[in-house]
């Protein structure tokens, strides 16, 4: 379920902030976390932490995510995203993009995101930050 650490009980005030201070050098400084309003998501692993949950991304959704959270409101263009995916944008089919957002979409929505993609026609995407649903 994603636990790092676990202690028994009943447990002595020393050894939990013992456990607690490893845990954050373990942490510290770690640079493939990017952090968003209600989650974080390790660039290594696609994983997913959410509502006191951790979910794995496929790795064609961590990659867009990855992509779309880098831009920050910025606009991703479609090129952006196919690189990101394929490492190209030759011979690359617009509608295999569209069915990997489309799934990434779902993902988002099941785990009730604040985030949204958003599509901006013609140029590329971005992340909205709504309410979830």
């Amino acid at each position: 379920m994603g636990a790092d650490e676990y202690l028994t009980k009943p447990c002595r005030k020393d050894r939990l902030l013992a456990r607690v201070s490893n845990i954050l050098k373990r942490y510290e400084g770690r640079t493939n976390l990017i952090e968003g309003p209600d989650f974080l998501l390790d660039q290594q692993t696609y994983t997913l932490y959410i509502h006191n949950t951790s979910v794995v991304l496929p790795k064609n959704q961590g990659k867009l995510l990855v992509a779309l959270l880098s831009g920050g409101d910025a606009l991703v263009t479609t090129e952006q995203l196919c690189i990101a995916l394929w490492g190209t944008t030759e011979y690359i089919d617009e509608n295999a993009l569209q069915v990997n957002l489309t799934r990434l979409k779902k993902t988002m929505s099941g785990l009730e995101m604040k985030q949204r993609i958003v599509a901006v026609r013609g140029m590329g995407y971005r992340l909205e930050t709504g309410v979830a649903p």
